[in-house]
């Protein structure tokens, strides 16, 4: 893959926002009520363009990322609260969470409070996580902290926590462009065992081409971290192409819009921004904080980078 860095970083953005946005209308419908919308899968069209709380999120990650050039809790979650669109469509967790930090709770204690004190494993951090893979892609260490600091914010379970951090490295892979041995070196990142196992079952299915059902049966299609982010690693791997790998993360239902953005993020590391089809980004929603925008972050992380 000869993808020069900046359309990396675009990519993985702009693709987060697209995957999203081909996945919000589908949200929560199983696979055959989603083909009944998109049609063949060669020939998907955007039915709107506008993207979710996944995006909003993205972008708050990576504003305030490129504010601090680094990571700074407490900044990252102000720009979260002053991003805060309630027709995004956020969670309860999120939602709850932001709610006692703007009432004056820590960054780092509230996201603690919920769920009986056990914190949220939804896939809430994960979804937003593209900018903390882009700009620690060539760190390791930091993009394991980072990750785990910036979930803290609103997911503060462990399994929450390492699917972050999971779909960060995926994405940092992606954008050295080592999607052969993806899933060995996941295997090797990941400290849980419950991702552990989801990754050795990608490796397995990865060249059985399995039935739908059989995929959403061992890695999911759900909200949990680790019914999703499994399953757009593996959305990711088996694909040759950005829209072959989203329009399948999309077709198996579920979580769509979440799954779609994960897969988008990866696939746009890998691919870059040109891999995007085109009648997809023109349906992208403008505005404010519409693609043009997104595309602009892109390159402030990458100048922030020093590159």
């Amino acid at each position: 893959m000869n993808v020069d860095l900046k359309s990396k970083f675009r990519g993985a953005l702009l693709g987060t926002a697209v995957g999203d946005a081909l996945g919000a209308p589908v949200e929560g419908l199983n696979m055959e009520m989603v083909r009944s919308v998109y049609g063949n899968e060669k020939e998907w069209e955007m039915v709107e363009g506008r993207y979710t709380d996944d995006t909003e999120m993205m972008i708050g990650v990576a504003e305030s990322l490129i504010r601090i050039r680094g990571f700074n809790g407490a900044d990252m979650a102000s720009t979260f609260i002053q991003n805060f669109d309630v027709k995004r469509g956020y969670g309860p967790g999120s939602t709850g969470a932001l709610k006692m930090i703007r009432e004056g709770e820590n960054w780092e204690a509230a996201s603690k409070k919920l769920f009986g004190g056990e914190g949220s494993y939804g896939n809430g951090a994960a979804m937003r996580i593209a900018p903390v893979g882009l700009f620690y892609y060539d760190d390791t260490d930091a993009l394991r902290e980072v990750a785990y600091k910036s979930s803290m914010i609103t997911h503060s379970h462990e399994l929450g926590k390492e699917g972050a951090a999971l779909q960060a490295f995926a994405i940092a892979l992606a954008v050295r462009g080592q999607k052969e041995g993806m899933p060995s070196e996941l295997e090797g990142f990941v400290q849980n065992d419950v991702y552990k196992e989801k990754i050795r079952l990608i490796g397995l299915i990865l060249d059985k081409a399995p039935r739908k059902k059989e995929v959403i049966a061992k890695l999911g299609n759900g909200m949990a971290a680790f019914n999703s982010v499994p399953t757009a690693i593996y959305s990711f791997l088996r694909a040759g192409s950005f829209k072959e790998g989203v329009v399948y993360a999309v077709s198996l239902g579920g979580d769509t819009d979440t799954i779609g953005a994960m897969t988008g993020a990866i696939s746009g590391a890998y691919y870059g921004d040109r891999a995007i089809p085109r009648e997809w980004m023109e349906q992208l929603e403008a505005g404010e904080k519409g693609k043009r925008y997104i595309r602009m972050l892109a390159e402030k992380l990458y100048n922030s980078k020093g590159l």
